[in-house]
């Protein structure tokens, strides 16, 4: 027998139990898969929000210790004392020796000059250092605050990062990337900053060892070396807060705005760059630094 399709005639009523039958598993089907989906959308986003809100900001948050009066500090000194003593020394005799042999007085101006800066190094070096890791971590957190209109970082990333893109339809799986991304970033940037904070503890503890003989060409290379690196661990943190901070600008644009879209993910790539910021600085302040 030829279907015709559904009717009050007996013969075709097993098309209308197929028809209608399977326009109510579809609609059922549908709904239990879309209701699903939303679900499992939105506990990806709030997964990735609060994650992003304890994860995210840890690494800005953390103030660098005090190295004025740090225990690490004055140990560093006292067991390198005599290898200072020993350094001034050796460039007080290679001055004698230069004097003599070429009857001039430059090295006497340059281990006086040498002599002046371990003193100032060995006496202001530490309070100084002090005075500008703490000027740094101030401005870090100052323009990340200034960035989010004076709200706290930890209370808005989530919304930031999550929000244009959820209402400019990038979908959940773009969601997903991105929040993986943010996160592994901050977790880098977390690691960093721990070890920002070695290398300025061992940095600031050798600065007056590498200031005992800059009258001669090796010590003074190795006197600038350990000026660069430490002006670049001090950076290091406001550079990337102010990476950071463009991008919360670019992630934060109005709802439905033009172009909200590119914005949001140049904000997720300039914070994913942020981690190549120290490199880049080392470089920067001292050209041959690897």
């Amino acid at each position: 027998m030829i279907s015709l399709g559904c009717s009050w005639k007996p013969w075709d009523w097993d098309d209308c139990v197929h028809k209608y039958l399977g326009e109510a598993l579809n609609g059922v089907v549908g709904s239990l898969f879309k209701f699903v989906f939303d679900a499992i959308k939105s506990v990806v986003v709030a997964a990735v929000k609060a994650i992003m809100e304890t994860v995210g900001t840890l690494w800005i948050d953390i103030d660098t210790p005090n190295v004025a009066n740090n225990n690490a500090v004055t140990f560093i000194q006292h067991y390198t004392l005599w290898i200072l003593v020993i350094a001034a020394t050796i460039s007080v005799i290679i001055a004698g020796i230069r004097m003599a042999v070429s009857q001039r007085g430059e090295p006497v101006r340059d281990i006086l000059r040498s002599l002046l800066t371990m003193v100032v190094v060995s006496g202001m070096g530490v309070a100084f250092a002090a005075t500008l890791i703490e000027i740094a971590d101030w401005f870090s957190q100052e323009i990340i605050d200034a960035a989010l209109d004076g709200s706290s970082f930890s209370e808005r990333v989530g919304n930031q990062l999550v929000d244009p893109l959820e209402t400019d339809g990038l979908g959940l799986m773009l969601v997903i990337v991105i929040g993986i991304l943010l996160v592994i970033t901050s977790i880098v940037q977390l690691v960093l900053m721990v070890i920002r904070y070695g290398m300025l503890i061992l940095l600031v503890g050798i600065l007056p060892l590498t200031a005992s003989a800059t009258n001669t060409e090796v010590g003074m290379t190795w006197f600038k070396r350990a000026v660069s690196w430490l002006a670049g661990f001090i950076l290091y943190k406001p550079v990337a807060a102010l990476i950071y901070a463009t991008a919360i600008k670019l992630i934060g644009v109005p709802r439905g705005a033009e172009g909200v879209t590119i914005s949001v993910l140049t904000g997720v790539t300039m914070m994913v760059l942020a981690v190549v910021a120290l490199p880049a600085i080392l470089r920067f302040v001292s050209p041959k630094a690897g």
